[in-house]
């Protein structure tokens, strides 16, 4: 049995983990500071000088999102170019004082104290927040919003209001800091509309798209493992148990948290694992190969399955402990460096990518039958694999639709 990860090496975990999806974790770390959460830079990352930031956030299990949240908008607006100072600032700006008005705020000017006010007491007192979360994530950007909705000139406007609360951000689009501002703002308007304390007129846009803005540097998308690296990268893992893991992962198309909800059902093999979405939960399925995987098929997974000794992972954190196995291979460094000198980006997703490839491009199979076999819905699926459909892959459709037909009209 897996021994429990103490919650603050999971922390660190989780926020290395994170800083790496955006391409720089090195020299990021954080730590606990007399009861504070304090965040270090070394000298390669603090601009040739160490760093330290001490958060107004405790050092406690129940903080841990706040945290996390806190370490990553900082880090995007510093990678934007922002100082390290102001990022803080942005991140960790003062909440004026509050105060509540008996005034309806139909009622001559807005009083927008009172609307955030009652925000609050709603969030706390439905259960939708904790105390903590209001304080370490939602006050500093109400206090935005109550800085740009009382400035000279004020907002009439809801599209006034977002362009104003952007402002100090327009070299930052894309963020996440960016993006939660702008979301929280709409919800606060939202709300104070459907509860009678602000007119119609400010509702906000249906697409915020525009305010929240893109990164002006696309990051790199994950790419397919072609089947020659895959085979090769299966031969050059020399645990066996690290070995079956990857192989599962390829064969299947599975998530690397999935190897640990595996079982045998009438001779067949099952994921148990059910991933919550926006969208629902997902449902145990059977597992299949794809007709034209061979090499799977010749790995005779399913009946060797009761001999299995899978490595060790923490649940809840399979992609991770798998990935730091993995970067520590010498194939799977330069395979790495090889997609990215092509413009791509290989990870350990790059598996599951690959199954759904050759399930529609070599096995023509439709993607609600695809999206079954992943165990995700119709919309993820697309989302996430209609971005390598090129033209190459479209006029190889065309052709073998084309192709179908003919033999159709011949019989």
């Amino acid at each position: 049995m897996v021994r429990s990860a103490r919650w603050d090496q999971v922390l660190r975990a989780a926020v290395a983990h994170s800083l790496s999806q955006r391409g720089s974790s090195k020299g990021w770390s954080i730590g606990n500071h007399r009861g504070r959460a304090r965040l270090n830079l070394s000298e390669a990352a603090g601009g040739g000088k160490r760093r330290q930031v001490l958060f107004p956030i405790s050092w406690e299990p129940d903080q841990m999102d706040a945290i996390r949240e806190a370490v990553l908008e900082i880090h995007e607006a510093y990678q934007s170019g922002t100082n390290l100072d102001a990022a803080v600032s942005l991140v960790f700006a003062p909440a004026p004082e509050t105060h509540m008005s008996s005034a309806s705020p139909n009622q001559g000017p807005v009083d927008w104290g009172q609307l955030v006010q009652r925000f609050k007491e709603h969030k706390l007192s439905s259960g939708a927040i904790k105390a903590s979360t209001w304080d370490n994530v939602y006050a500093r950007r109400m206090a935005a919003i109550l800085r740009a909705a009382t400035s000279s000139p004020q907002p009439d406007t809801p599209r006034q209001l977002l362009e104003i609360l952007i402002a100090p951000m327009k070299q930052q689009p894309g963020t996440r800091g960016r993006q939660m501002l702008v979301q929280q703002t709409a919800a606060l308007l939202r709300w104070c509309i459907d509860n009678d304390l602000l007119s119609s007129d400010w509702a906000p846009p249906l697409d915020l798209t525009a305010f929240v803005g893109r990164k002006r540097d696309s990051r790199s998308i994950t790419t397919p493992l072609a089947v020659p690296h895959l085979l090769e990268v299966v031969r050059s893992i020399p645990d066996a148990r690290w070995r079956l893991a990857f192989q599962l992962m390829a064969a299947y198309g599975l998530r690397p948290e999935e190897l640990q909800h595996l079982e045998l059902r009438g001779g067949r093999l099952w994921c148990s694992y059910q991933k919550t979405t926006p969208r629902g939960k997902t449902q145990p399925r059977p597992l299949r190969l794809l007709p034209c995987d061979g090499w799977a098929a010749s790995w005779k997974l399913e009946d060797c399955c009761q001999f299995w000794e899978l490595p060790p992972m923490r649940a809840g954190h399979g992609a991770e402990d798998f990935g730091t196995y993995m970067r520590r291979r010498t194939i799977w460094r330069e395979l790495r460096q090889r997609y990215e000198a092509e413009g791509e980006k290989l990870v350990l997703y790059s598996c599951r990518h690959g199954y759904a490839h050759r399930a529609h491009v070599i096995c023509d199979l439709p993607p609600k039958v695809v999206a079954a076999a992943m165990g995700h819905s119709v919309e993820t699926h697309l989302a996430a694999y209609s971005r390598w459909c090129g033209d190459d892959v479209v006029d190889d459709a065309f052709t073998k639709a084309a192709q179908r037909l003919d033999k159709t009209e011949q019989n």
